[in-house]
């Protein structure tokens, strides 16, 4: 993954997310089509990122990377809510599958993603104090990537 910077942060996130038709029902392909652009769509203009993407008949995952202004709530609600909107639109013979106006299931999967181990972020916020021995003292970071930068791999 890349870092990147915002006005205020330095950041490198990134969430797999998975979430589902209302009773897992499947999706035609014309809609799996249609979905996946939109979510394309959607990302670009939030400004996220879309690094994988594979719309199955019956899921969706997506692995997606954004800037810490936005939860991973946030773009659950943003996709689910937009995508249903638009495929409705779209895709009116899906009301007769879909009844109610709900096409997703209320629930979804969030994991982060990141480049290094659990483990190796434990170590290096435990070592964190070790770490500035022998600096002089009143030392300081000059930047956030020196304080919290990466863990070493």
């Amino acid at each position: 993954m890349e870092v990147k910077s915002a006005s205020s942060a330095v950041y490198e996130l990134a969430y797999h997310i998975v979430w589902c038709p209302k009773y897992r029902k499947d999706l035609p392909e014309p809609v799996q089509r249609g979905l996946t652009t939109c979510i394309r769509s959607v990302a670009e203009a939030r400004g996220w990122e879309v690094k994988e993407l594979e719309v199955m008949p019956d899921h969706i995952h997506l692995f997606i990377g954004a800037p810490p202004s936005e939860s991973p709530t946030g773009i659950v609600k943003v996709l689910k809510g937009t995508t249903s909107v638009v495929l409705f639109r779209e895709h009116p013979n899906l009301r007769r599958t879909f009844r109610h106006g709900h096409l997703w299931s209320p629930s979804y999967y969030v994991g982060s993603v990141g480049h290094v181990s659990e483990e190796t972020v434990a170590r290096y916020v435990r070592d964190q104090k070790a770490r500035t021995v022998g600096r002089p003292k009143g030392w300081r970071a000059s930047s956030p990537q020196q304080v919290g930068g990466s863990p070493p791999a």
